[in-house]
């Protein structure tokens, strides 16, 4: 029989499952982002701005510059990864080069160069929620926010809420919900929402509708050369049946495609690039496509998919004819034959194990508690923790796909809630047998939701056995840095021979008996081993 306590062996067990600012500055990283892309603009120079949640939760805007080649700097500069974390959605700079920051948790940032400027609905803003950010011919600027239009001249803001009635919602609420903000050559407003699209002609806002029904739920508008508008949502009640991509001429809408599009542009050659979906009836099923020039205003134009998958987001075509457009999982690069992917997902990479920012903490707890009268005192709960010695994460399309830790375990120690000397571990655990305990991930499922169950084999005192436990994996600092995975082990101690005043001793030691089950909780924090990954 061997006699370890059990608190110390939860701990070994935890181990083994674990698998406004004045100024800003930036951070230049070797690669793209790595999850989501919402929105792709120009900046001066050439460069390219790049907006969107960089993790389940949060968000960066980084710029690349094609100019900076081998040997003179690396190409992709993190912009917002000393403001805080926020969820970007898009970005802008405007005409005297400063750069707009727009998020849906915290309004707008504003950066000169050299300081930031936090806009709120403190400072005026309409919504702290915002999902776009445009400049027009007179450099006014518009925030498309979640309770309407926000106009800033550069001193004050004018707010249009609930800009006109709505169609189709009629609680309204979804028509301040601003999804884009375009101004065509006339100077007219075109603007999406989640509920009824329409202009604004500098003095009333017009619904656009098509055969008395109001476009809905458009995301992507764009002007052609020729002065067409096109735009891409629901027109009419049965919504599944008539979304795709429309184009308007000033007095008829003419439906082009099937195809949805979150996002429009028109390139240099006059061909049509737009992000979405394949069928709206099917939204899961989406592509970036693109529509012939030559064949744009006949019966069937061409459409050529470019890439297909599951979400595509923001799209751009560069100052140099590359298109590029982002989508869950990173952005991409077409030069009309090859596709570049910067986050490099063609391969496992591997982040060390921070030992010093990782904790695993266990908690044991005895079969029966304390009471006083009707009050329980205690479950007779018993917490520590424990080092970990070294270990590692193995990362591929931004998912766990491997690792192993190791835990010293002669490090195992019990909190206590008062001061003064401790013993660190029981006399009879004799750590010097095997000292070292293991895990080695062997399987990983992601969920629908976005967490994951690990699978993997957990070793203590020699003997190995398969176990599974729920966890959540996030990119904490932006683009491909720091990995930070949060998990609870439950495990059962006799497995492994740990039976120390386990529950069938119940009959001899009564209160003293120890619960069977053990839980692990953990933090593991992992950095990226930027040795073994370069940009393609």
């Amino acid at each position: 029989m061997k006699y370890i306590q059990v608190y110390a062996l939860s701990l070994m067990s935890v181990f083994l499952t674990s698998c406004g600012k004045d100024n800003i500055k930036s951070e230049i990283n070797d690669i793209g982002p790595n999850i989501m892309v919402r929105n792709i603009k120009k900046g001066t120079n050439g460069t390219i701005l790049i907006a969107g949640p960089n993790n389940l939760s949060f968000g960066d805007v980084f710029r690349y510059d094609a100019r900076l080649q081998e040997g003179q700097g690396k190409s992709f500069t993190n912009l917002t990864g000393k403001i805080g974390s926020h969820r970007f959605w898009d970005v802008l700079e405007d005409r005297r080069g400063n750069i707009w920051f727009a998020t849906t948790d915290s309004g707008v940032y504003y950066y000169n160069g050299k300081s930031i400027q936090h806009f709120t609905t403190t400072e005026g803003l309409a919504n702290n929620r915002v999902m776009s950010v445009y400049e027009d011919k007179a450099g006014i600027i518009w925030f498309g926010t979640g309770g309407g239009i926000s106009r800033y001249d550069g001193k004050t803001f004018r707010n249009f809420t609930s800009p006109n009635a709505p169609l189709f919602y009629k609680e309204g609420h979804l028509n301040n919900d601003i999804t884009t903000i375009i101004e065509d050559k006339t100077g007219k407003l075109w603007v999406g929402t989640r509920g009824d699209a329409f202009v604004y002609d500098g003095k009333k806002f017009t619904t656009l509708t098509h055969k008395g029904e109001p476009f809905l739920d458009v995301w992507g508008i764009m002007e052609d050369r020729k002065g067409n508008i096109w735009l891409s949502g629901f027109n009419g009640f049965k919504v599944s049946q008539t979304g795709g991509l429309w184009r308007y001429d000033g007095s008829t809408f003419t439906k082009v495609s099937e195809r949805g599009a979150y996002a429009i542009i028109q390139d240099k050659k006059g061909n049509i690039w737009t992000t979405g979906s394949v069928n709206p009836a099917n939204p899961r099923i989406q592509a970036v496509s693109r529509y012939d020039a030559k064949s744009l205003y006949g019966e069937k134009p061409i459409v050529t998919e470019i890439m297909s998958g599951r979400a595509f987001f923001g799209i751009l075509e560069a100052n140099d004819g590359n298109i590029w457009f982002g989508d869950a999982t990173g952005v991409y690069r077409y030069d009309g034959k090859i596709i570049t992917d910067f986050y490099n997902k063609g391969g496992q990479k591997k982040y060390i194990i921070d030992t010093k920012q990782s904790v695993v903490v266990w908690k044991g707890s005895m079969l029966l508690g304390a009471w006083e009268g009707s009050k329980l005192l205690s479950d007779g709960s018993i917490t520590g923790d424990v080092d970990i010695l070294k270990g590692e994460l193995l990362i591929e399309n931004s998912h766990v796909v491997g690792g192993a830790i190791e835990v010293d375990m002669n490090t195992i120690e019990r909190k206590y809630d008062h001061p003064g000397p401790h013993n660190k571990l029981p006399d009879f655990f004799d750590v010097k047998k095997i000292p070292v305990s293991t895990f080695a991930i062997t399987k990983v499922k992601t969920g629908n939701d976005g967490n994951i169950k690990v699978t993997g084999n957990l070793t203590i005192e020699g003997i190995t056995k398969a176990v599974t436990f729920p966890a959540k994996m996030d990119f904490m600092d932006g683009m491909d840095g720091t990995v930070v995975l949060n998990g609870t082990l439950i495990i059962d101690r006799t497995d492994w021979g740990i039976d120390y005043r386990f529950e069938k001793f119940f009959d001899k030691s009564g209160d003293l008996t120890i619960s069977d089950e053990v839980k692990l909780f953990m933090k593991i924090v992992a950095k990226r081993n930027q040795s073994i990954h370069q940009i393609q």
